[in-house]
C-alpha cells in the first residue's frame, strides 16, 4: 500500500513513565488501550467541550508520538505542558518524524526522509474530508464539540473512559441527545476560494439551512467542503449556495 507524507501536520513525543496517563487524563480517546504500533484519534477540548485540535496518537515502544496540524500542535504543547506539574512526562517536538497516510484513510508516524509528499496534496486532502477527518485550523479551533465535528464516529472519543477536559459537557450531549449541529459533507464544481470558518447556506432537498465552513480542499475538479449544520433535515444529497 503507497504511503504519503503529509505535509501539513507536525508531530511531538510524550515520553517518561507517566506518558500514558497524563495523555489519558488531557484527550477524549482511550491512550492506555492502545499497544505499540496502533494509533488512534483524539480531541483536545476546552473545559467546555470544545475542540482545540483534532490530534494523532501513535503509541511506541517506550514514548507516544501525537500529531496535529503543524500551526496548532505549538499551541496545543505549550498548554499541555502547563498541566505536567509533576507527572514524570517530557514533550518535546520531533521535527524528525512525519505522518503517513495511505488509502482508506489510514495514518501513521515515520522518520520524516522515509516517505514522499504526496503528488497532489490538495487531492489528498479533499480525500480526507470526505472521509471526516478535518484538521483544523486557527479559523475553526475552539468552536464545536466532537459530536458536531463527527469525530467520535471517527473512534476520536471514548464515553468509558475517565475523566478529560470538557468530558462532562461532550457526554451530557451524548446521553441526553442535545446535539442539535452535525458535518455536513458538500461539494461544488470547480475550484472555489473560499474562507474557512465563514457562513454558508446549504440546500437539503427542498429545504435551505446555514451552515459553517470548517474546511475544504479541491481536488481539480470539484471543491469539498466539510460543513457543521443542523441536524435536520436529513437529505441525502447537499448542494451549496453562495457564501453569506
Amino acid at each position: 500500500m503507497t504511503e504519503y507524507r503529509i505535509p501539513y501536520l507536525a508531530a511531538a513525543r510524550f515520553g517518561g513513565a507517566d506518558a500514558g496517563a497524563f495523555l489519558q487524563s488531557q484527550l477524549s480517546a482511550d491512550v492506555l488501550a492502545l499497544r505499540a504500533g496502533d494509533t488512534t484519534f483524539a480531541c483536545y477540548c476546552t473545559p467546555k467541550g470544545k475542540v482545540l485540535g483534532l490530534v494523532l496518537v501513535e503509541r511506541g515502544d517506550d514514548d507516544y508520538r501525537v500529531a496535529a496540524r503543524d500551526t496548532l500542535l505549538p499551541g496545543i504543547l505549550q498548554r499541555l505542558q502547563m498541566y505536567v506539574l509533576r507527572s514524570q512526562v517530557t514533550i518535546e517536538p520531533a521535527p524528525d518524524l512525519a505522518v503517513v497516510g495511505s488509502a482508506g484513510p489510514v495514518y501513521a508516524v515515520r522518520g520524516s526522509g522515509e516517505t514522499p509528499a504526496a503528488a497532489d496534496i490538495d487531492a489528498w486532502r479533499a480525500t480526507e474530508l470526505r472521509a471526516g477527518v478535518a484538521w483544523l485550523d486557527e479559523a475553526s479551533r475552539e468552536s464545536f464539540i466532537p459530536q458536531m465535528l463527527g469525530f467520535d464516529t471517527l473512534g476520536a472519543v471514548s464515553f468509558q473512559k475517565g475523566c478529560y477536559p470538557g468530558q462532562e459537557i461532550v457526554a451530557r450531549a451524548r446521553y441526553l441527545g442535545k446535539v442539535k449541529r452535525k458535518p455536513v459533507i458538500a461539494e461544488l464544481d470547480g475550484v472555489h476560494a473560499l474562507e474557512n470558518g465563514g457562513k454558508l447556506r446549504l440546500r437539503r432537498g427542498d429545504d435551505w439551512s446555514d451552515a459553517v465552513l470548517v474546511d475544504h480542499a479541491g481536488d481539480g475538479e470539484r471543491t469539498v467542503l466539510f460543513t457543521v449544520a443542523p441536524a435536520e433535515p436529513a437529505a441525502a444529497s447537499e448542494t451549496v449556495a453562495a457564501p453569506e
